[in-house]
């Protein structure tokens, strides 16, 4: 069965032929007989989020990786460095999270990584989003990630999801911000829409459904259902949770998937929120490629979505209660992880994506 990149000419703008390199490390690619030209993208790691286990302080989700893009000449049997950024590391205890590693194919496109998320006791910047820079390509596309939407310092248990990596469209999105002076927020990763970012509703021990690549999800509170996923064009998103008594967990639905070849075709699902609860433990959507992880936030136990390829995972949050599990989710390639806050010794942020370089000829 033929797909549709066969029908492309190798020495036109569409390449028939790609190769991922999606864990951290490096490697070398050659250049294949016959090949006079590339086209490179390259992806920074995505920050850690932080972890706070006392209320009065704040989980900010990481940064996003920077974004670049162009398409590099070359002569068969070159050989090209390849390095791909690692992944910001889960933080434990009160403390930030670590940024994310740069990546780089060559010296033709390099990628910085995004910070980590920040654990502190007052409103100051929100980490640094990683950066793209090319150097001697032609048709060059650069672009900052997304960054961590802020969160108001106090007795509120709030936490943020990471930022998108930056994207073949511009910036990344951040996640939204948790600044309303009510208890448990926890915001949703940013996602390659593209979109502003936005501001949490005051509406306390809210959760917040993951951003698709074509929309918002939806913000919520309510003891049965969770609020559902933002759609990624035709993709739909997760649903939310429903809480069955004597279950002992509500488990929302993941965003939908979609198969892509270039960068520009990923149109993921957001990951379905979660209900509120004050027993058992409930567990967010993750994205689809593009789509962000849900956040979370309540009394129980909660594990918040991961974000899909280049989106942030979403923040967790509850109130400072021992022996309950508290995890932010983990950020897709290039995504940063979400921020967590809770008073369990199990709370822990999730960890950033690890960077990408994907070569098409």
């Amino acid at each position: 069965m033929s797909t549709l990149s066969q029908f492309f000419n190798n020495s036109g703008r569409f390449r028939n032929n790609r190769r991922l390199f999606l864990g951290a490390g490096s490697a070398t690619f050659i250049v294949p007989n016959n090949i006079v030209q590339l086209l490179g993208v390259v992806i920074g790691g995505g920050g850690g989020g932080a972890c706070a286990q006392i209320s009065s302080n704040a989980g900010w989700g990481g940064a996003g990786g920077g974004y670049a893009q162009g398409v590099i000449d070359v002569t068969p049997g070159q050989s090209i460095a390849v390095t791909i950024g690692a992944e910001g590391a889960a933080a434990t205890g009160n403390t930030s999270g670590s940024a994310g590693g740069t990546s780089s194919l060559g010296a033709f496109l390099s990628a910085t990584g995004g910070a980590g998320g920040v654990f502190n006791t007052s409103l100051t910047p929100a980490p640094t989003a990683g950066s793209g820079s090319t150097s001697g390509v032609s048709e060059a596309i650069t672009s900052t990630g997304g960054t961590s939407g802020a969160c108001r310092i106090g007795s509120y248990s709030h936490a943020s999801g990471g930022g998108s990596s930056g994207t073949p469209f511009g910036s990344g999105m951040s996640s939204s911000t948790v600044s309303a002076a009510v208890v448990n927020l926890a915001s949703a990763g940013g996602s390659w829409a593209c979109l502003p970012q936005r501001t949490f509703p005051s509406i306390a021990s809210a959760s917040e459904a993951g951003h698709g690549t074509g929309s918002y999800g939806q913000n919520g509170y309510s003891y049965l259902v969770g609020p559902n996923g933002g759609n990624g064009g035709t993709t739909p998103g997760g649903l939310g949770g429903i809480w069955g008594s004597g279950t002992g967990f509500a488990q929302a639905s993941n965003g939908g998937t979609s198969l892509w070849w270039f960068p520009w075709e990923i149109a993921g699902g957001g990951g379905g929120g979660a209900p509120y609860t004050t027993e058992g433990i409930i567990f967010t959507g993750n994205g689809g490629p593009g789509g962000s992880g849900a956040g979370n936030s309540q009394a129980g136990s909660c594990v918040a979505g991961n974000g899909g390829f280049g989106a942030g995972g979403g923040g967790a949050s509850t109130q400072s209660v021992a022996n309950v599990i508290v995890q932010g989710g983990n950020g897709g390639n290039g995504g940063g992880g979400g921020g967590a806050n809770g008073g369990s010794v199990s709370t822990r942020s999730g960890a950033g994506g690890p960077g990408a370089v994907i070569i098409y000829w």
